[in-house]
Order: structure tokens, then C-alpha cells, then sequence
């Protein structure tokens, strides 16, 4: 899994006009720590040239007052956006604008195997861009509610920015205009899911559900678990992603009444599965009671809850996840896999199912460890549920997707 850094920068400002804000972990170093943070109000907001130059001198522009204002300001302060990039350099907590210290860790590498510098340098002014404009800002209520008018509907916000439900200590939080307008665009898309005959909606690093061959599979294994699951059943969706396995297992066994909770590691992935939830209800009456968990990693949101059926469409890419959007599906060495195996015997109840999504695209060696692990577990493999599918990859054309039904080994299974 990844580790973010530690942010250096202490997550409360006060800001004049506001008071204390929390500033979200990932937009603690956009700025230097002696960088003057401005709030500018609806009567400023035509002032663009101010604006401009306070962001030219490497500080902090918050915006408030009408939206359609705001993002007239973005717009200009984009147009400008490589005028802000120099004199900010020197500005940075010492960092050198030159030699060999600037260079990245992981250079882009030329034709002939060498790294290109100029890829370097095209990586790091793509990045100072990003932390110029991104310097531009709004601020939320400590519900969430953008204090601009009329405030764009973002049930979630804070989760949809990487934060758990009450990281602000209920104080007002800050979140760019730039960020703002992706988030706007990423849920302006929607994913058709055959299985539940509706769409759903996928934050940015959040995976959407493109597979629906994965869906169906999963939609299969539920039905053939569902006459063991005993009435008022407690069933877990690790990794709930986008919500769309905790929605089928509502739809497929919601009838007897049992009790579906979702977690994943990442608050965007917890935000979506949220709104997609809310869709969902609008559309289907569902008996069963859903629990989103704040976000945690693997069992650590349940606590001591034990179920009766855990559903985990694991990572299956056996590589390093390089940033936040390739978690769901990169697994270095199996780490998280394996993590998974280990304590998934303590949150299993007598007799209780797994259904547990794979796919071979890393190959026969992959496939072998994690039987092992079934193995190493204590469970056994009741049902395979298979398909061959078509990747877009140009090394590999086709993989298989497996659903593994397992069980608890004893004396009667």
C-alpha cells in the first residue's frame, strides 16, 4: 500500500474573515510556511489582477461569493498559470531551482534506455503548475457545504478530497477551485452496470465498474450462497470501491434481511459507495440495512464484527501502486492479499461463505500463491466461477477472471 508522506505544515491556519480552517493533507505543502493566506470576498472577486499577483508572490487565494465569479477567476488565473511558476521556485522551503538536487527520482527514459532529462523537466513544471493553481482556493463549512453561491451539490465533500468524516474537528476546511471542477466533472459521468440495471458514479481514484463480466461473476456467486446465508445474515464488501458489490448484494439476498456493510481503504472510494447508495434507494425498495464504514485499511473498520459472508474483489496486478487510483488493483509482491488471508479466519463466523474476485493477469505464479493462502487459511474452495475476457493490454489479449467460493475447512465440509 502506499504511505503518504508526512505533512510538515500543521493542519489548522486562521484565516482572517474565517477563523481556524483545516487544510487537508494533500494541500499542506502548496505553499511555503511563511506564505500570506488571503481571503477575498464576492465585492473582490472582479479584482483579477490582484488575485494574480498574490498568487504570483507564492501565497494562498481564498475564494467567497458567487460561482459563477469564481470560476471566471480560475479561468484567468489558468490562462496566466505559467507566470505564476518562476517566482514561486524561490519560495519553496529552500528547494534549488537547478542542478542536480531539483531531478526526480523516477526520470521518464529516452529510446535508448537512458533517462530523459527533459522528461525530468517536463514532470516537475507539469507538477509546479498543478501546486500554483491549486493555490487558489474555497472553503467549506464544517458540514461541507462551499461557501460560494449557489453552492454546487457535493454531498461527501471532505471524503471526496481523501479525509474521513470528521478529520476538520468541525471547523471549516479549504479545497482548490481546481479541485472542486474535476470533482464536478469526474461525477458528471456514469457507468452503466448491467447486473443492476442501473448506473453508477466513480470518484477520481476510484475504480469504475467497467468490468461486467466481474459484476455478473460475483452476481452468480451470490446466488448460489445465498439458500446457506441464515436469515438477518452480516455480510462485508472489502473494498467496496464504487459501491457496485455492496448494491448486488442487496439486490441478490437483500430479501433476507441481512445486514451489508462496506468499507475500503480510500474516503473517495467511501464517498462514492455513499452516493451511489443513495441512488440506488431511490430506484429499489431493499429490506436490508447497509452500513458504510469510515475508510480503514482491510478489517480495520469493523472492528470485532464477525459475518457471515465477506466479498472481496482483491487487487490482481502484482506490482507496486504507483499513486492513489492504482490501489484497487495493484497488489505489490500480494502484500495485501496475503494480510487478508491472514486475518480473515477471525471475522468469519460458523459456516460462514467468501466469495473472493481474481484474475490471472500476472499470471500462473500469482494464481498458485493465492491458493496457497486459501490453503494456509484453513479453507477450502467449494466453486469456481470463471470467465475469459478480452484486456486492452498489448502484451496479454485475454485473462481469465475467477470468483472463488471458499469455506472453512471441518470435519463435515
Amino acid at each position: 500500500m502506499l504511505q503518504p508522506s508526512l505533512p510538515t505544515m500543521p493542519p489548522f491556519r486562521r484565516i482572517g474573515g474565517i477563523g481556524d480552517v483545516y487544510v487537508p493533507t494533500q494541500f499542506r505543502e502548496i505553499a511555503a510556511d511563511d506564505a500570506s493566506w488571503k481571503l477575498f470576498t464576492r465585492s473582490e472577486l472582479g479584482q483579477l489582477n490582484r488575485i494574480f499577483t498574490h498568487l504570483r508572490r507564492g501565497s494562498v487565494a481564498i475564494l467567497s461569493g458567487d460561482w459563477e465569479q469564481v470560476t471566471a477567476v480560475m479561468g484567468y488565473i489558468e490562462r496566466k498559470k505559467d507566470e505564476l511558476i518562476r517566482p514561486t521556485r524561490e519560495r519553496r522551503r529552500g528547494k534549488k531551482t537547478s542542478g542536480r538536487g531539483n531531478e526526480r527520482r523516477h526520470p521518464r527514459m529516452g529510446v535508448d534506455g537512458r533517462a530523459s532529462h527533459s522528461g525530468v523537466a517536463d514532470a516537475n513544471l507539469t507538477q509546479e503548475r498543478a501546486e500554483s493553481l491549486s493555490r487558489l482556493m474555497c472553503w467549506a463549512d464544517a458540514a461541507g457545504t462551499l461557501q460560494v453561491n449557489p453552492p454546487p451539490d457535493l454531498p461527501y465533500l471532505l471524503e471526496w478530497i481523501g479525509e474521513n468524516q470528521g478529520a476538520n474537528e468541525g471547523h471549516p476546511f479549504l479545497i482548490p477551485v481546481v479541485k472542486i471542477q474535476k470533482i464536478q466533472r469526474v461525477l458528471a459521468e456514469a457507468y452503466p452496470v448491467r447486473a443492476l440495471n442501473m448506473s453508477l458514479l466513480a470518484s477520481e481514484n476510484v475504480l469504475p465498474p467497467h468490468s461486467q463480466e466481474t459484476v455478473e461473476l460475483f452476481q452468480c456467486g451470490l446466488q448460489n450462497v445465498k439458500p446457506d446465508l441464515p436469515r438477518g445474515a452480516t455480510v462485508l464488501d472489502m473494498g467496496c470501491g464504487c459501491g457496485s458489490l455492496t448494491l448486488l448484494a442487496a439486490q441478490e439476498v437483500g430479501d433476507l434481511g441481512v445486514k451489508i456493510y462496506a468499507s475500503d481503504l480510500l474516503p473517495e472510494a467511501v464517498a462514492t459507495t455513499r452516493l451511489n447508495l443513495l441512488r440506488f434507494t431511490d430506484v429499489h425498495n431493499i429490506p436490508s440495512q447497509i452500513h458504510v464504514l469510515p475508510a480503514g485499511n482491510l478489517f480495520q473498520p469493523v472492528s470485532t464484527l464477525r459475518f457471515d459472508l465477506i466479498i472481496f474483489n482483491a487487487p490482481w496486478i502484482v506490482s507496486p501502486a504507483r499513486n492513489r487510483a492504482e490501489i484497487a488493483i495493484h497488489d505489490e509482491k500480494q502484500k495485501t492479499l496475503q494480510r487478508f488471508f491472514d486475518d480473515l479466519p477471525s471475522y468469519l463466523n460458523p459456516r460462514a461463505r467468501v466469495l473472493i474476485g481474481y484474475a490471472d493477469a500476472s499470471g500462473a505464479k500469482a494464481i498458485a500463491r493465492l491458493e496457497a493462502m486459501i490453503d494456509a487459511a484453513g479453507l477450502i474452495v467449494l466453486n469456481r466461477f470463471k470467465e475469459r475476457v478480452a484486456t486492452h493490454r498489448t502484451k496479454r489479449k485475454w485473462e481469465h477472471i475467477t470468483i472463488y467460493e471458499l469455506v472453512i475447512e471441518t470435519s463435515d465440509t
